[in-house]
């Protein structure tokens, strides 16, 4: 709890940054595009993934903004050995009574995007695919990655498939709720009126 806690802390000061920039954006945005009339539940639902995604960023790319930048140069951090996670989280729990790796890596790399799976079909129609919602997980699971090996910090291929599967998740929960509340989905939908 106390680390992740520590995440939640470090977001904080990003969110700050980001939340005038998201909505001057989204105002400019929306006056080059001519929109006369904007949803409210849409244009909230938008800031709100992009806030997501500062959060997101902060604590996979943007760390060494605060933890310095890298001096050397070492991949003794690199994982290329797909299913590693169980041998290591199995080891960590039963060797060493150690619950963190579980809950941080495993569960945290599913958890951290389902928000992706769910709120990008439910703002945008056009992703509302299952193979979309997975290959855009995907993509930026693999954009964190090769970052994140470029500053020569810890990448693990079980993270590609750990992200995916949240992905996955999200757009499932997704796919319940419209089928059990089929206006509220509709709202949060972009139907904007031009000009």
């Amino acid at each position: 709890m106390t680390t992740i806690l520590g995440y939640i802390a470090e977001m904080i000061p990003y969110l700050f940054i980001a939340l005038p920039i998201i909505l001057i954006t989204r105002i400019i945005y929306n006056k080059i595009r001519g929109y006369v009339k904007l949803h409210v539940y849409h244009e909230i639902g938008v800031v709100i993934f992009l806030l997501f995604m500062t959060a997101l960023f902060s604590q996979t790319i943007l760390t060494f903004l605060y933890t310095g930048p890298v001096v050397t140069r070492s991949f003794s951090n690199v994982n290329l050995i797909p299913f590693r996670v169980f041998q290591d989280n199995y080891y960590a729990i039963t060797e060493l009574n150690f619950w963190q790796p579980f809950i941080i890596n495993f569960l945290g790399n599913i958890c951290i995007f389902m928000p992706i799976g769910f709120m990008i079909p439910l703002l945008w129609s056009k992703f509302n695919r299952f193979w979309k919602v997975c290959l855009i997980g995907l993509s930026i699971s693999l954009f964190i990655e090769i970052t994140q090996l470029s500053q020569a910090r810890s990448s693990d291929i079980d993270d590609l498939w750990l992200n995916t599967l949240g992905s996955m998740i999200g757009y499932y929960v997704y796919i319940v709720m419209k089928k059990r509340f089929p206006k509220t989905n509709h709202l949060f939908k972009n139907r904007k009126i031009h000009s």
